[in-house]
């Protein structure tokens, strides 16, 4: 079992290929699936079944059979179905997501410049944030930030630095304290070459260093922001081995926990547009790097919002507007049929979100404006008809040619209805003529009608075989790994001399603790060890019923202390229990006097201390009666 730790594919890989495959998107290209709550249900396609007990949770990442017990995650599922090896499922998915395998020396060449290349990134950003800091050097970046009301927990939290006016400052450091030669930054993107000398000057200078960070903090490009009178207010990275503009989404590490708690996101445009609603509170805002939304980071979007509301938050002018359609267009491709609620955010007496914020009143009217956010639809309706003077002949005619491709795109028909209705006798046009050129349009486009839902199933209450006390205390404890991240410091340090009696258990147990702290979010190590234990059907299978757990534990809301306790002191009388016996099956074999009395005086001594285990009440004196336990046995 120890193979998916050391899997042949590398575990950057692996998380990347499973980043980009949505559970639910390869499981429903074999199985009609309905969602109900915050799963959804099929047919099981690994056994006979009338009613629906096959379960996908997509933010989790896994599916579970309530019927024939099969679990697992998106690769457990693609073998199982096609009956394939690991490293051909993720071969497979890589192929169909794009990503680019490291197998070949040739790829493995890539994955070190690919490591390499952010190893220097984050030199680079120590290296900015030392100058920010600098008394002097950093004095006029850090009195623009001042001026624009930034605290330095942000500053801090968003890891903002500063670029110093000369021009060779990075180049000469990196050179120096790595080793680096200077073609290698230019290739990464930090540096430029001087083609006219063959030599090279920094990217960024006299600019305020905003870091972008891949979705695990991990810094892979930069946009600076000129402190002085460049003609560029922004400079930004070029695309990279490590960057690349369309696949990014500006503080998405951060905002990610924020998003799932808020079940929503607000999508902004800019750097500071995205900092300055997290200072005020507003922490499940990203950024786009550019104007438009694209379709891979419309998927990050799609992935980590349960109920789907996405809120734009662009620029109140032309551009901003055009970016909206384009941005909603895409979160529509990518989220068809999941149910997307889009809606658009109108900054109220501002250009933007950074500037509304800052006003007086500004948190409050943001807030306001985000309960009051007209879904996509109602939106477009009324951009279209503001452009018209629907009092007049020609007006009416102009509106009802502008309103029908929107209404043509509500996939639901009452929906849809409701809205022509609404909509002719706003205008003063005849419903049915309304409807239909609509349903004209919808025909000449083919935008299909949605086939609508299956019916609905009963869920299976069963959750497969009954287990052995100790097997169900073992799964809570690993559970407890993933309930927070203060429950993971208590937990690793309580079962850090523990050791499983159920080998995959004691696996799963392992790879955590070889995962140690390197993980942003409990969220973030789930998926890590998913990553490591991908290759292993069982384990991959153990560890779903691991993280079922997490929130059974957390609605229990029990002191962590207690639960250790009492799933720790279940798992020390199992084991007490088979050292006995042992020893008893020793005793029956023992051939010499001596052989017997030494038996009959570890068996006794373990039976007096197993009958104290009912006076213990604290993880303490749990320790000191397992202590005790190994004493007796080494006399």
């Amino acid at each position: 079992m120890g193979s998916a730790c050391l899997s042949t594919i590398s575990h950057d890989d692996i998380a990347e290929v499973r980043s980009r495959a949505n559970i639910l998107e390869v499981v429903s290209e074999h199985v009609t699936m309905k969602r109900s709550g915050t799963s959804y249900m099929g047919r099981c396609p690994f056994h006979e079944e009338r009613s629906a007990s096959f379960s996908v949770v997509p933010d989790k990442g896994f599916f579970h059979c309530f019927g024939c017990h099969a679990k697992g995650d998106v690769y457990a599922f693609l073998m199982k179905i096609k009956g394939m090896d690991f490293p051909s499922a993720v071969r497979e998915l890589a192929h169909k997501y794009g990503v680019q395998l490291v197998e070949t020396a040739e790829q493995r060449e890539e994955y070190d410049k690919r490591t390499h290349m952010l190893m220097l990134y984050q030199q680079a950003s120590q290296y900015f944030i030392r100058l920010l800091h600098d008394p002097a050097q950093g004095a006029v970046a850090r009195d623009y930030l001042s001026k624009r009301g930034i605290p330095e927990d942000i500053i801090e939290r968003f890891k903002i630095g500063y670029a110093g006016p000369t021009w060779d400052g990075l180049l000469n450091y990196l050179t120096s304290t790595t080793k680096v030669a200077p073609a290698t930054l230019e290739e990464a993107g930090l540096v430029r070459r001087k083609h006219e000398t063959n030599s090279f000057y920094d990217l960024f200078r006299n600019r305020l260093m905003i870091p972008i960070c891949d979705d695990r903090g991990q810094v892979i490009a930069f946009g600076g922001r000129t402190l002085g009178n460049d003609d560029a207010k922004y400079v930004n990275s070029p695309e990279s081995l490590i960057y690349v503009k369309n696949r990014q989404l500006y503080a998405f590490n951060l905002a990610k926990e924020s998003i799932k708690a808020r079940d929503a996101v607000i999508v902004v445009e800019g750097y500071f547009d995205a900092i300055t609603p997290h200072q005020f509170g507003f922490t499940n805002t990203v950024a786009t790097c550019g104007t438009a939304l694209s379709e891979a980071q419309a998927r990050s979007l799609v992935r980590y919002t349960e109920s789907k509301r996405v809120y734009l938050a662009f620029d109140a002018d032309a551009a901003g507007a055009s970016a909206i359609e384009r941005g909603a267009h895409m979160l529509q491709q990518v989220a068809d049929g999941v149910g997307l609620e889009l809606r658009v955010l109108r900054i109220p007496g501002a250009k933007d979100p950074d500037e509304c914020l800052r006003s007086e009143g500004g948190p409050e009217a943001f807030a306001e404006a985000i309960e009051n956010a007209p879904l996509l639809v109602d939106y477009q309706l009324d951009q279209a008809l503001d452009e018209c003077d629907i009092g007049s002949h020609v007006g009416k005619i102009d509106a009802a040619r502008k309103v029908i491709p929107i209404l043509a795109q509500i996939k639901n028909s009452v929906e849809r209805g409701e809205y022509i209705r609404q909509l002719s006798m706003k205008v003063g046009v005849r419903e049915e003529e309304l409807l239909s050129d609509v349903s004209q349009y919808r025909k000449d486009n083919r935008i299909g009608v949605n086939p609508g839902n299956a019916p609905s199933r009963p869920r299976s209450s069963q959750r497969g075989p009954v287990k052995v006390g100790h097997v169900e205390a073992e799964q809570q404890l690993l559970a407890l790994y993933f309930t927070s991240r203060e429950d993971y410091d208590r937990t690793a340090a309580a079962l850090e001399n523990e050791y499983f009696l159920t080998p995959v258990n004691q696996f799963i147990k392992e790879c955590i603790e070889g995962v140690g702290t390197d993980f942003n979010t409990v969220e973030d190590l789930q998926f890590k060890l998913m990553d490591r234990l991908a290759p292993e059907i069982e384990a991959s299978a153990a560890f779903v019923e691991v993280i079922e757990r997490v929130d059974e534990i957390r609605k229990m809301k029990m002191p962590i202390d207690v639960l250790l306790f009492q799933c720790k002191k279940r798992l020390l009388s199992e084991k007490v229990n088979r050292i006995l016996a042992n020893l008893k099956a020793l005793l029956n074999a023992a051939d010499n006097d001596t052989d017997l009395l030494a038996l009959q005086s570890r068996i006794s001594k373990l039976n007096m201390l197993n009958r104290t285990t009912t006076t213990l009440e604290t993880l303490e004196e749990l320790d000191e009666f397992k202590r005790n336990i190994e004493a007796a046995m080494a006399a």
